[in-house]
C-alpha cells in the first residue's frame, strides 16, 4: 500500500490540483473536507479517499489523520469571506490549525505537516527594499493575514515538522470577472504565482527533507515581478477592455516582490513564466468568445 497523505480542503479549487498531483507522484490522498461540499469529481480519481468533517469540531479530525506519512494543509477562509468574522476566521485558520497539529502530534507524530500561509502577514511592505525575505517583521493589516500569523506560531509550537507556505497572491489561469477594486495600488509591486506552481511547491516540500522545520516564501519568480497596472493592462487588453476603466486600492495591500531562492532551490517550483501564463489566459478568453459566437 503506498503512504498516505492527507490534503484538508482538498475539496477545492487547489486542493484537488493537490489531490491528483500526489496520485501522479506515487502517494494515495486522504481528502478532509466539509459535508456539504460538492466530492462528484474526486469520488471518480482512483486513490482518493475522502473523510468529511469540520475543523471547528476538532474531534474529526482525529480519524482523518491516521496512520498519514505527511500533511498539506490547505483548509481556510480566505479573503474576502475571511474579513467578514474575525470570530469564525480565527475559528478556522488557527483553532483548525491546531487540531491538525495536535491530532498529528499524537497520532503521526513524525509525518511532516506543510502549512499553507501567506505573505499577507507582512502586510505592507511598500516602503520598504525589495525583495521581501523571510525574517522581515510580520505586520498583517487584515483579519486573514492576522490568523495566519497566528496558524504559524502555534504550529511550529505544537509540531516541529511543519514546513510554511507563504503564499503570494495566486493566478488561476481562467477567465474571471475583474473585481470592482484591484487588491493593491496602481504603482504597487506585485509578484503573482501560477495556481499549477503553487500546488508544486506544496506537494514537492512534503518529499523534501531539507524543508522540515522551515519557512519559505512562494512566490512566481523574476518573470512575474511587476507593477499593479501591468499586471491588470495585461489582463485588460486580453479581455479588451481599457486600462483607464480599472479601479486600484488608494492605500497598499499586501502585495510586493519576494525572495524566493531558497525556496525554488529546495522545491523546485517555478515552472510557468508569467508569459506562458498570459497565453493561457488569452487561450481561455478566445475559446468563450467562440462559445458565445455559436
Amino acid at each position: 500500500m503506498s503512504a498516505i497523505v492527507l490534503v484538508t480542503g482538498g475539496a477545492g479549487s487547489m486542493g484537488k490540483l493537490a489531490v491528483k498531483r500526489l496520485l501522479e507522484m506515487g502517494f494515495s490522498a486522504r481528502v478532509f473536507d466539509l459535508p456539504g461540499l460538492d466530492y462528484t469529481e474526486l469520488e471518480t480519481i482512483s486513490g482518493a479517499e475522502i473523510v468529511k468533517g469540520d475543523l471547528m469540531n476538532p474531534d474529526s479530525i482525529g480519524p482523518a489523520v491516521e496512520g498519514v506519512s505527511a500533511v498539506v494543509h490547505l483548509a481556510a477562509l480566505l479573503p474576502p469571506a475571511s474579513e467578514k468574522d474575525r470570530d469564525r476566521t480565527f475559528a478556522v485558520n488557527v483553532d483548525g490549525s491546531r487540531a491538525v497539529a495536535e491530532a498529528l502530534a499524537e497520532k503521526s507524530g513524525g509525518a511532516p505537516l506543510i502549512l499553507s500561509s501567506s505573505v499577507s502577514t507582512y502586510g505592507d511592505t511598500t516602503g520598504d527594499s525589495e525583495p521581501v525575505t523571510i525574517d522581515h517583521p510580520q505586520s498583517p493589516i487584515d483579519i486573514y493575514g492576522m490568523s495566519k500569523v497566528a496558524a504559524e506560531k502555534i504550529c511550529m509550537d505544537i509540531y516541529p515538522a511543519t514546513t510554511i507556505l507563504r503564499i503570494s497572491g495566486v493566478s488561476v489561469p481562467a477567465f474571471s470577472e475583474p473585481p470592482e477594486v484591484w487588491p493593491f495600488m496602481k504603482n504597487q509591486r506585485i509578484e503573482f504565482i501560477h495556481r499549477d506552481d503553487a500546488v508544486t511547491a506544496l506537494c514537492s516540500a512534503v518529499v523534501t527533507k531539507a524543508a522540515r522545520g522551515k519557512i519559505y516564501n512562494i512566490s512566481g519568480g523574476a518573470s512575474w515581478r511587476m507593477t499593479g497596472e501591468n499586471y491588470v493592462a495585461d489582463y485588460f487588453d486580453l479581455l479588451g477592455v481599457p486600462v483607464e476603466e480599472a479601479q486600484f486600492q488608494a492605500e497598499p495591500g499586501w502585495c510586493d516582490w519576494y525572495d524566493t531562492r531558497e525556496s525554488q532551490d529546495d522545491l523546485g517550483y517555478q515552472n510557468t513564466g508569467y508569459a506562458a501564463y498570459l497565453k493561457q489566459i488569452e487561450k481561455t478568453v478566445q475559446e468563450l468568445m467562440e462559445g458565445f459566437d455559436e
